[in-house]
Formats: structure tokens, C-alpha cells, sequence
């Protein structure tokens, strides 16, 4: 059983936002999906459940436990939504009504799914999900609005809703960038140990290494659309061959190490896919571009078992 990405390609008219996107994650595993913004990560994970807008143009292959996610519709690819693949986005307050309390939120979710079970015990399934997230005082939570809820709370009451019909892959889009370092740690370990405790294979969209380094088994890191480099975290961490990946690696602020220390930075910036240039798109901004990456778009090569797309990978 696996999630599969593959040659993913999205499209706004001539312009390609993602080009030949890659992602693999079994079931209970732990996957991250790294780059900075306009990277194409959270379109990657978009497209996944079919949520990308209309006028979004997406070709190649995205299977989900042997099923072809881009040929669902209607009532099938409803029930997918939830039962095989469900999603914890960025902002917990874009992600609940602020008119409904968060229990009826998660309820609806459930009745929307074909629970049948009385009233009482509807209640008490939410209420279960609140404690299986971790939220103080469940049963009082049930009846609260999401203004009354901090951050921290809402996103895990946004991820019990994920939870309601126990997918087999959750996606967590930058689940942790709009609350405060302690609460980031707290939800974090939480969906390493949700994880774990229910074998879901988890799909976190990141920008920060340091988070990576802890979550995840598996690593892909994605550059103006393209998948540049794929690997296990241990080794991506001790030889990054891609000179992005390293650059990623260098620039995250670490606990150890000489005090005041100047931290290395990427010059320049990810550009517009309208303005991805020729060749490599990451030649502008490389320290060991030659007249080839300005040419030419490097192919994806295999070394020792790792994936990168890079015409002088680190050894």
C-alpha cells in the first residue's frame, strides 16, 4: 500500500507550475516535502486530493493504494477525500466555519461519511477524536467556537477532523507556520506519534529543515517546480547531492556550533515560474554552475540508491 507521484506536471495555460513532480510514501510512513515558497510543494500536495482549482491543467500519475486519483469524481472521489487521504492545512482559522461550534464541525464531517450511530454517541466520538488530539477539557471543547480557542487548539481540533474516518495518509501542509515555537513542537509530536500509533502514512509540506531532520524518514526536496533530490533524511542530512539541498541545510539556524556564528544564506530567490529561466533552474543562484546548467535542464541520475536532478551532484 502506497501514495504515488508520479511525472506529476501542473499547468496554468502555457505556464508550468510543477514539471515532473515525484513523491512515494508507504503506509506508516513519514515523508517530507521540502522547498521554499513558490516551490510547488503545496500544489504537489493539492493535487493528491483534486483540489487544485479548475483551470489548473494536471498530467501524470497520482495513485493512491492502486487507485488513479485523477480519474475519480462524484461520490468516489468524496469518499477518498476523507476515507484514503485527508489534508491538515496552514491556517487552522481558514480551515473551520467561524459560525459553527468545533464540535458540530467534526461531527459533520463524520454524518457526512455514514455515521449512523445515535446522537449521544456521535458526541462521543468527537469527544474521543478531541482526547486522541490531545485537547484539554474535550467535553467542554465540544460546544466552543473557534474564536474561543487558541492557535494551538485550533489546529488540533483541524486535525481530529482529518482523523474522523482514519485515512491511511494524512498530508499536513505547513501545519505548524502560523503558531508560536512551543505550540509548533507540541503539534508536531503529535502527528509524529499519530503516525506511528495508527500507521498512517504522513506527508509533511515543510520549508523548515530543522523540523524535517526530527519527522521525517524520507526526504524530497522540490526547487521552481521541479523534484531536485530524494533520499532517506539520515543520508540526505550527512551528503546532500543536490546544491540546493545543501544550501537548505546550511542556512537552518542550529543549537550547536561556534557562538555567533554568521549563517550561510542561498543568494537571490526562487523565481516566477513565468520567469524560470533556461537550462537548470537553480543555475542563477548555484556556486558550481557551468555553461551546461545555463543550457541545458539537467536529468534526474540515481547515486548509491538516491535520486537527484543535477549535472555535478556532491559524492
Amino acid at each position: 500500500m502506497s501514495l504515488k507521484v508520479n511525472a506529476l506536471s501542473i499547468s496554468a495555460g502555457n505556464v508550468k507550475l510543477v514539471v515532473e513532480g515525484e513523491l512515494f510514501c508507504k503506509k506508516g510512513e513519514r515523508v517530507a516535502v521540502v522547498g521554499e515558497s513558490g516551490s510547488g510543494k503545496s500544489l504537489t500536495g493539492l493535487s493528491i486530493l483534486k483540489l487544485l482549482p479548475e483551470n489548473l491543467k494536471v498530467e501524470g500519475k497520482v495513485e493512491v493504494d492502486g487507485t488513479d486519483v485523477l480519474k475519480l469524481k462524484g461520490e468516489e472521489l468524496r469518499r477518498f477525500r476523507w476515507e484514503k487521504v485527508s489534508m491538515v492545512f496552514q491556517d487552522p482559522s481558514s480551515s473551520l466555519n467561524p459560525l459553527m461550534r468545533v464540535g458540530e464541525q467534526v461531527a459533520e464531517a463524520l454524518l457526512f461519511h455514514g455515521f449512523k450511530e445515535t446522537e449521544k454517541e456521535l458526541k462521543e466520538k468527537v469527544v474521543e477524536l478531541f482526547k486522541l488530539v490531545q485537547i484539554p477539557e474535550a467535553e467542554k471543547r465540544f460546544d466552543a467556537y473557534p474564536h474561543h480557542l487558541s492557535g494551538g487548539l485550533k489546529q488540533r481540533v483541524a486535525i481530529a477532523m482529518a482523523l474522523a474516518c482514519s485515512p491511511n495518509y494524512l498530508i499536513a501542509d505547513e501545519p505548524t507556520t502560523a503558531l508560536d515555537v512551543t505550540v509548533q513542537k507540541r503539534i508536531l509530536e503529535l502527528l509524529l506519534e499519530l503516525s506511528k500509533s495508527r500507521k498512517m502514512g504522513t506527508v509533511l509540506i515543510t520549508h523548515d529543515m530543522g523540523v524535517v531532520e526530527e519527522f521525517a524518514e524520507k526526504i524530497f526536496v522540490m526547487y521552481a517546480g521541479y523534484t531536485v533530490e530524494e533520499g532517506e533524511t539520515e543520508e540526505i542530512f550527512k551528503t546532500p547531492l543536490h546544491p540546493y539541498t545543501e544550501g537548505l541545510i546550511k542556512s537552518s539556524p542550529k543549537l550547536t556550533g561556534k557562538p555567533k556564528r554568521k549563517l550561510p544564506a542561498i543568494p537571490g530567490s526562487v523565481p516566477e515560474p513565468s520567469e524560470r529561466p533556461e537550462g537548470c533552474p537553480f543555475h542563477p543562484r548555484c556556486r558550481k554552475a557551468k555553461e551546461v546548467c545555463r543550457r541545458e535542464v539537467p536529468p534526474t541520475v540515481e547515486v548509491e540508491g538516491r535520486k537527484v536532478r543535477c549535472f555535478f551532484p556532491n559524492y
